[in-house]
């Protein structure tokens, strides 16, 4: 999968930005309402296969302590990742370094059309358990959901893949699990509120030369 963010040097501030607005946000009116629709899931964490992809870019910055790295690919194209918790050399990592990454993909669990009165913005909701498919190190994950007030910028109901831009301007590219239903009823251009499980890096590897 090919890095999707916009390809603007100052684009992970946005994301960074994202994340610390978590707790503001959640009380607003379009969030409690996805709140209260989605929680109709049981409460225990929700376990979510995801399937695992490979690709390779130049590490721009990471933040150990918080297991975030921005990568940016030829084009460059920025993405930040979650880090897995099994990659335990993270410090190693730095700016400059060109790794084949391999990761988690972004992947929808909730879509809803989004209240007339919802206000964009974003919130962490609950713990899932993610674990790879297809992936060449095997691993679980305990990681948070975001709801997001969004647009979606595209959509292929038959592949599953959305495409939403986020308030920040940020592109989030994600595949809807298959128990989200109606999925066809939607089309691009359409606001609507999203759960869903950012990319997450599950190993560093260095190319071969």
């Amino acid at each position: 999968m090919l890095l999707h963010r916009r390809p603007h040097k100052n684009l992970y501030l946005g994301v960074i930005l994202k994340k610390s607005l978590l707790a503001s946000l959640v009380a607003s009116l379009g969030l409690v309402a996805a709140s209260a629709v989605f929680a109709q899931a049981p409460a225990k964490m929700l376990p979510l296969a995801v399937e695992a992809a490979v690709l390779t870019a130049t590490v721009d910055s990471v933040d150990v302590k918080k297991r975030i790295v921005v990568l940016k690919d030829a084009n460059g194209n920025l993405a930040q990742m979650n880090v897995s918790k099994q990659v335990n050399d993270l410090d190693k990592v730095k700016k400059g370094d060109v790794f084949v990454v391999e990761h988690a993909q972004a992947i929808a669990i909730g879509l809803i059309a989004a209240p007339k009165d919802a206000k964009p913005g974003v919130s962490g909701v609950r713990s899932v358990v993610i674990s790879g498919k297809g992936s060449a190190k095997p691993f679980e994950e305990t990681t948070d959901t975001v709801y997001a007030t969004v647009k979606i910028s595209t959509i292929d109901a038959k592949t599953r893949v959305v495409t939403f831009t986020l308030p920040s301007g940020e592109k989030q590219k994600v595949k809807v699990d298959q128990s989200v239903l109606g999925l066809e009823k939607f089309k691009a251009g359409d606001d609507v509120i999203v759960e869903f499980v950012d990319d997450t890096a599950i190993g560093f590897v260095t190319p071969k030369k």
